[in-house]
């Protein structure tokens, strides 16, 4: 009998929904890259993706009693170490399964296709991620300032950005080492009217729910800033 150890998981479902019906649905094998430790994070930034936004753009009649029963989980099989993606529908979302099974398809085979052939772009934007929050970490919100698009620069001007900055200073007194925890890429982001983003997501080493997420646009050559936000615990 094959054994599965499930890594993480993660969805829609709330802890309050009982469950009479579920189906579990192969996604994808995820086996694109060389090393386990390159197609385990893989894992994790598909994961991560913000998959709910997306399906909800897709199909607006969904209602709140199938969004809750939808989840996805990234688990490695324990005797060859091959790391799998899933969907896993409960209850009324068991009824759209064609609908929400093709969006998952697509959609991770979308992603798996970019997180392969963009690895180089991917691996730069976390290098600058990693440089540009340091910078804020030392207060040097100029040269992150100068980082950023057009289109950040119209939203708040570098004063009031510097303003913005200072309450997040708690995060270097009390987070910790930081560090890189997912990646994606996004043809497409709300309220946005241009196409073609990198997000990068780190944690920290003494709270992982203190969460920092830099969001690029690619400007010909150039990876600019053209998002960034940090949430604190309470």
């Amino acid at each position: 009998m094959k054994r599965f150890f499930i890594l993480i998981w993660g969805g829609l479902i709330l802890s309050s929904c009982s469950i009479n019906h579920s189906k579990t649905i192969p996604i994808a094998i995820l086996d694109q890259f060389d090393t386990q430790e390159q197609n385990e994070q893989l894992g994790m930034d598909l994961l991560n993706y913000a998959y709910p936004v997306y399906l909800q753009q897709e199909f607006p009649d969904f209602t709140q009693r199938v969004l809750r029963n939808i989840t996805w989980q990234y688990f490695v099989q324990e005797d060859n170490k091959q790391g799998s993606f899933r969907l896993i529908l409960s209850n009324a979302a068991v009824e759209h399964e064609d609908k929400i099974a093709g969006f998952f398809k697509r959609t991770v085979d979308e992603q798996i296709e970019r997180q392969v052939n963009d690895k180089a772009i991917f691996d730069t934007a976390i290098e600058m991620t990693l440089e540009h929050l340091e910078r804020l970490d030392k207060y040097e919100y100029e040269q992150f300032w100068a980082g950023t698009t057009d289109s950040f620069k119209k939203i708040t001007n570098e004063d009031e950005f510097s303003e913005l900055m200072e309450s997040r200073g708690v995060i270097s007194e009390i987070g910790g080492s930081r560090i890189f925890h997912n990646k994606q890429y996004y043809r497409t982001l709300p309220e946005a009217d241009m196409t073609g983003f990198y997000t990068i997501t780190c944690i920290f080493e003494n709270y992982e729910d203190m969460v920092e997420r830099v969001i690029y646009h690619k400007e010909g050559d150039e990876l600019k800033i053209i998002s960034y936000n940090y949430n604190i615990p309470n």
